[in-house]
């Protein structure tokens, strides 16, 4: 076996062998062979053929590029694809698994062809690569994620990595309708690696998660960043409820974009209501920003209290009216989930 096993804090672990909590490994760029034990494991082999097992419990398995053999093992695990990781064989094993294809082009309503039959074998092909997954059943979930947040503008909905300073974009906090961007901070964030997952990982809120069409898409946002609702700023890590709004802890990599106007206020990404960027002295995060870290913590920077006193409007991080938009969002959840059994009924 080569590359390394580290320990739920990042430290590599003496001697490189896996434990029964919850470890991590990462690959070379030859060929890996690893196997995790009984906890919630997360197994990268990058790059190489790699031959990869989850064990028990609740992994999480990315192949890399190369043409990879991935295996669950029992729990409800996640196997991430993602553009260029070749031909792999998955094999999901038992409970309720994820295959998350990233950046899949296969087509835009039913990206795959599934030849080979809906149940047990099951062929995933886009013309370039081919995945092979043994054991796919009802309970598992295949997932596809779009790029691009479109952001509200004076000249209609743009993907968020094509604004530039000085466009307009509409403002739903008061004042002038239109405001401009004075400036754009993106950074490139390495999930896998990050000490506490946690805090970099992407939140995905579902469309129509929060209300009708909103959002209008999949919106995926930074955990800290706010989403506005009766009338507070709430993050977004807080309104995680495992359905409709969940947490892509198996996310291997993600760009952040954040907006920051003349002063903190709320924009308008996906049809749903957020705020701009504001700075609270975590500026140095970004990679178009001199010096930045290697671990990313949007949080960081909040014991100041900074943000909570010079908000645009006061941030909800517990209490009551907390709770009531949760369950509101809960029960919007299982609602849509009733009416697609109907439908299927």
């Amino acid at each position: 076996m080569s590359g390394t096993w580290y320990d739920a804090s990042g430290t590599p672990r003496s001697p490189n062998t896996p434990t029964n909590g919850a470890d991590s490994f990462t690959g070379t760029s030859g060929v890996d062979v690893a196997a995790g034990l009984n906890g919630n494991d997360t197994l990268s082999g990058e790059g190489g053929t790699d031959v990869l097992g989850g064990g028990n419990g609740d992994d999480v398995l990315i192949g890399g590029t190369g043409n990879d053999a991935l295996s669950g093992g029992s729990g409800n695990d996640v196997f991430v694809w993602n553009t260029g990781d070749g031909n792999d064989v998955i094999n999901f094993g038992s409970g309720s698994d994820t295959l998350s294809l990233q950046g899949w082009t296969g087509g835009s309503d039913d990206p795959w062809d599934t030849s080979a039959g809906a149940l047990g074998t099951t062929l995933f092909t886009n013309g370039t690569d081919t995945i092979s997954v043994v054991g796919f059943s009802s309970n598992d979930v295949i997932t596809c994620f779009a790029s691009g947040t479109l952001i509200a503008t004076a000249r209609g909905e743009v993907a968020v990595e094509d604004l530039r300073v000085g466009e307009l974009l509409v403002a739903a906090h008061g004042g002038a309708p239109l405001q401009p961007v004075v400036w754009l901070g993106h950074t490139r964030v390495n999930v896998a690696r990050q000490r506490n997952r946690a805090a970099a990982a992407p939140i995905l809120i579902k469309a129509g998660a929060l209300a009708n069409g909103v959002p209008h898409r999949d919106l995926r946002v930074s955990p800290e960043h706010a989403m506005f609702l009766d009338g507070r700023l709430v993050p977004a890590r807080l309104l995680v409820n495992g359905t409709s709004i969940i947490q892509e802890l198996w996310c291997p990599e993600v760009t952040y974009w954040h907006v920051e106007l003349p002063a903190h206020g709320l924009l308008v990404a996906e049809g749903a209501v957020s705020e701009s960027y504001f700075d609270d002295g975590n500026r140095k995060h970004f990679d178009n920003y001199g010096i930045t870290t290697l671990f990313k913590d949007f949080e960081s920077e909040r014991h100041t209290g900074r943000y909570a006193q010079a908000a645009c409007h006061p941030p909800l991080t517990e209490g009551p009216l907390l709770d009531r938009i949760r369950s509101r969002i809960a029960d919007r959840a299982a609602a849509v989930t009733q009416g697609a059994v109907r439908r299927i009924a």
